[in-house]
């Protein structure tokens, strides 16, 4: 898998043309298949971590045009109107340069959450009942879903929570299409750097200080947010927790066994898993469990 990732991300990196044609080729493929997108994002975000930001953007904008006009001929499901590109691409771009700037994972995660923190404030401001905006949305979502309903969601307590799932999703997704692009870059110019950068990530406590505060002013001022933050704030943090088991795990010698549970974890109880794994994450913030030596300075 490596090797097969490693000529991937070769083939992007050969030159423009190669990564506009294989950024474009996965964002029209993204329009009818919402996986490609993270992939279209990765070599975005690729191209801006090895070459600048400047050319990162340039080629989102470069491909925005055959999207959109594959799009416009053939037109996606209901409720996928709005490529996932568009979502992912700013996220991906502002975190890269982050990532760029200092080398460090921490504040781009920190980026990508308070992004989604605005977003979800602004939906809510703005429409003035963000479940109403969602049930709408649904509406005319599910009609490409066969046997979907929006009473479905209405049952099992999905929909009051669309607006903080959302973002936890747009969030997540952004995130982790950053690290495919930095584990592809790692792959070409510093293998093995990868690993231990991530378990380096950790997020300053003035961070969560800041999002319980803003979580508690949610409850006084519009309970609704309430929840919503929270799911952000669980997204960031669970990252944050991943990266603190991988990083006891490789301290202590222990292998891959030693990381395997959080995983089945995130696979057949996600809900649990991902809430422990942010609990853990936001102890990390305060106690630091890992200590690990600074990351030598190197040319990106």
């Amino acid at each position: 898998m490596r090797e097969v990732m490693r000529d991937f991300a070769g083939l992007i990196m050969r030159g423009t043309g190669f990564a506009f044609l294989i950024a474009g080729l996965l964002g029209m493929l993204s329009l009818y298949f919402l996986p490609a997108a993270s992939f279209s994002a990765a070599a975005v975000g690729l191209v801006a971590l090895r070459l600048g930001t400047a050319r990162g953007v340039f080629l989102a904008l470069a491909i925005a045009v055959p999207v959109a006009a594959c799009g416009y001929l053939f037109p996606p499901r209901p409720g996928l109107e709005l490529p996932l590109l568009v979502l992912l691409c700013p996220l991906v771009l502002g975190a890269a340069a982050l990532l760029l700037r200092g080398g460090k994972q921490g504040p781009a995660l920190l980026f990508i959450g308070a992004v989604c923190m605005a977003g979800v404030i602004a939906i809510e401001l703005i429409s003035g009942d963000a479940t109403a905006f969602w049930r709408s949305w649904l509406q005319h979502a599910v009609k490409g879903v066969r046997g979907a309903t929006v009473q479905g969601f209405e049952e099992n307590g999905t929909l009051v929570l669309m607006n903080g799932l959302m973002a936890f999703l747009i969030g997540g997704t952004a995130f982790l299409t950053l690290l495919l692009a930095r584990w592809w870059q790692s792959l070409l110019y510093n293998p093995d750097q990868f690993g231990p950068e991530f378990q380096r990530l950790r997020l300053p406590r003035p961070a969560l200080a800041a999002a319980v505060a803003l979580v508690v002013i949610a409850h006084f001022w519009r309970p609704a947010l309430q929840m919503h933050l929270l799911l952000v704030g669980i997204m960031v943090y669970a990252f944050q927790g991943l990266a603190v088991v991988h990083g006891v795990v490789a301290q202590r010698g222990i292998g891959w066994i030693g990381w395997l549970p959080p995983y089945l974890a995130l696979v057949f109880v996600p809900q649990f898993g991902t809430v422990g794994l942010a609990a853990l994450g936001a102890v990390d913030a305060l106690a630091n469990f890992r200590r690990l030596p600074a990351a030598k300075s190197r040319t990106p």
